[in-house]
């Protein structure tokens, strides 16, 4: 098989998601000549698993025209409710959301990108980073529609190919970038699309808080129009967690199955739900995405802050370029422009998640049914990263009268431990000579915090 050389690029993306493509529009309408390497063809691009969900608030934050009914999006949700496991009770989080057409939304991404400049490369396959010395300065391909290899350099490689992270998994292992992330961060889902004869309310999003259908997750129920729906679930990545395809048909496919008329799509896949990659930037090189860990780890939300990073990603670049080298210094800068936005909440909703991971179904129950958590305190969370007093004031008032005290201690000390990494990530280092600290300060809080409230 040949190798041929393609002409050198000042950035080369890989992977032409939503991060992939957004990054791709911001780079060339900064006047940089942008290769966007993606192994589907043009026309499946945007086609892929997920909950099709998004909240507005994202589009104001990236300057980005909202979807349009019809067009790239099929409804708009007034909130979104997230029921206990008996489902007696739920808590309504209010904020405006779409439903989206995730193809027609990936596709509009794309001709943003290429409108803008961008070269498509579709039936490409990312096979490995060119590396020198300690430098990424591009990355091989396998041409998919002749089968030969060609060879693509650029000043920087962008890594926006999801959770595979087919480029960042390739590094040295001795660069900080190539962190391994545990299986238990992941969550590993299935989900399908139904035409039912059943007349939905397309107001609300609705989040299904169980253990025994979604161990270590949630299933999910989203109207995408009157008589259509996105229904999944997801389940833990730990290694005796069940089958996600088997969770499904035992519990929801039984449930609904004399609504359902016909089957439009379904699907599986993984998506990480943790806080990000602790580094995020190398020599010549830069993740975004899910690639960097970007998905919310409350309810995986992954578009909206894949853009987000795609965004911030963008404008270092810009400002690297403009110093001279894309060095890890000069890239370094980033992780603070990402963590501000997003990166530190996303951290401390970390803590959240996992401490969620080990109540039992019971005790999901008290907190929803007991009203511990109002909507608009789970959307205050949700927007900042912080639990706030008034939570543990009606929690303590709660305890006392189910003879739970054991669970006012352990969210006083979740809130004590979310302020902490919050600020640390906040106050993520400004130069790399520091890093080693900052991230023995961040493995020191996340251990102590396993050892003294998980169970």
């Amino acid at each position: 098989m040949t190798i041929s050389l393609s002409k050198k690029y000042d950035v080369i993306v890989v992977g032409a998601g939503s991060a992939g493509c957004f990054a791709s529009y911001k780079l060339t309408k900064a006047g940089l000549s942008v290769a966007l390497i993606e192994y589907k063809g043009e026309s499946s691009i945007g086609k892929k698993v997920c909950g099709d969900a998004i909240g507005a608030h994202h589009f104001k934050t990236l300057n980005l025209e909202e979807p349009k009914i019809g067009v790239d999006a099929m409804g708009i949700f007034d909130g979104v409710k997230v029921y206990s496991p008996s489902e007696k009770e739920y808590i309504t989080a209010p904020g405006k959301g779409f439903a989206l057409n995730r193809h027609a939304f990936g596709q509009r991404l794309l001709r943003m990108a290429l409108n803008a400049g961008a070269e498509l490369f579709d039936k490409h396959k990312a096979i490995e980073p060119i590396i020198e010395g300690s430098w990424v300065k591009g990355v091989k391909v396998l041409d998919l529609k002749n089968n030969s290899i060609k060879e693509f350099y650029g000043k920087i490689v962008i890594d926006a190919t999801g959770a595979i992270s087919a480029i960042r998994r390739k590094l040295p292992k001795e660069w900080w970038i190539s962190e391994e992330v545990p299986n238990e961060d992941y969550n590993v889902t299935y989900r399908e699309v139904w035409e039912v004869d059943m007349d939905l309310d397309t107001k609300y999003a609705e989040i299904y808080l169980n253990p025994e259908i979604a161990p270590g997750g949630y299933w999910w129920f989203f109207p995408k129009s009157k008589n259509m729906v996105n229904i999944g679930l997801g389940v833990q990545g730990k290694p005796d967690n069940p089958n996600p395809l088997r969770q499904f048909m035992k519990y929801l496919r039984i449930r609904f199955k004399d609504r359902i008329v016909r089957v439009i799509d379904s699907g599986g896949g993984i998506v990480p739900t943790r806080r990000t990659l602790s580094c995020m930037v190398w020599n010549g090189f830069l993740v975004i995405g899910d690639a960097a860990c970007t998905a919310n780890p409350l309810h995986g939300g992954g578009i909206g802050p894949s853009m987000l990073s795609a965004l911030k990603a963008s404008e270092t670049i810009v400002e690297a370029l403009d110093k001279g080298e894309p060095t890890i210094s000069n890239l370094w800068s980033y992780h603070r422009k990402y963590h501000r936005i997003y990166g530190a909440k996303q951290a401390a909703l970390d803590l959240v998640r996992m401490y969620l991971q080990g109540l039992s179904g019971e005790e999901l129950n008290f907190f929803i049914e007991r009203k511990v958590v109002s909507g608009l305190e789970v959307l205050d969370m949700g927007y900042e990263g912080e639990l706030k007093l008034s939570i543990l004031k009606k929690l303590g008032i709660a305890v006392k009268l189910m003879n739970k005290p054991y669970l006012l201690k352990e969210i006083k000390a979740l809130k004590d431990y979310m302020d902490k990494i919050r600020s640390l990530y906040l106050n993520f280092p400004e130069t790399p000579e520091e890093y080693s600290r900052w991230l023995s300060k961040v493995n020191e809080l996340v251990n102590e915090f396993k050892l003294r409230i998980m169970r």
